[in-house]
């Protein structure tokens, strides 16, 4: 998996943080795991059009993409892994990837938590990159109303202790959104991986285990099979999940 890299452009790689014997200590020690889905693609993320708080819809694509993770997830479950809850954003793509999730492992309608929304990027928010750089040549700082990195970063935090209490601190899924996940990670790892380092893939899964003290990153970004490995992994390595 990836190192702790990154260049102009910014790499799309999973890193794992703690492989799977150190994530299950962490999660024998009495913390929860979380899991964190970003929504599956949209045509706004086709063309690299902010997104923010839009409420945007999953596409052809990103339903498929849906429909993917939520396969990888039930074959979790039928490993042994056991799903508490699955909570979402509020903004349709979200809750249309979740609504997927939460029925393939049988679980009632995912809970919608606000707490779970994308940053709000403010006047940036609708702009593609070649016009974000045309209009908003300083970045974020020049629009001025952009939710700042630390501000998402600690409502990510707060996100998660959401999630804990509605699935009673055991196993839970949040479907968010890239730019909450990366700014929660940016925090987690120093700033090593997220915000300005790296980018999540649609239904990418980053896994946190939270509950005692400040979360511990786990993995992130993890794709396609590899996700539903690293979780089984943990499980396997004693962990009760």
């Amino acid at each position: 998996m990836g190192r702790f890299t990154h260049g102009r452009v910014l790499p799309m790689s999973p890193y794992i943080i703690a492989n799977p014997s150190q994530a299950a200590r962490y999660l024998l020690e009495g913390r929860t795991l979380v899991c964190l889905i970003r929504h599956g693609q949209t045509d706004w993320n086709q063309i690299k059009r902010l997104q923010g708080r839009e409420n945007v819809p999953l596409n052809e694509v990103g339903h498929a993409q849906a429909v993917g993770v939520s396969r990888l997830i039930e074959g979790t479950k039928n490993n042994g892994v056991s799903f508490a809850a699955v909570c979402t954003s509020p903004l349709s793509r979200a809750v249309d990837t979740a609504e997927y999730i939460s029925s393939s492992i049988g679980l009632e309608k995912p809970h919608i938590l606000d707490s779970l929304i994308e940053r709000d990027y403010g006047s940036l928010s609708g702009l593609t990159l070649s016009e974000r750089k045309r209009l908003y040549p300083g970045g974020e700082k020049q629009a001025g109303n952009v939710e700042s990195v630390p501000a998402a970063a600690s409502r990510m935090l707060n996100a998660i202790d959401d999630m804990l209490e509605v699935s009673d601190r055991r196993t839970v899924i949040g479907v968010t959104h890239g730019g909450l996940i990366n700014a929660g990670f940016s925090r987690l790892t120093s700033g090593e991986i997220g915000t300005g380092k790296t980018l999540t893939v649609n239904c990418g899964v980053s896994c946190i285990a939270a509950g005692i003290g400040e979360p511990i990153p786990l993995a992130y970004n993890l794709q396609n099979e590899n996700a539903a490995i690293y979780i089984t992994k943990i499980l396997l390595s004693g962990a009760e999940i």
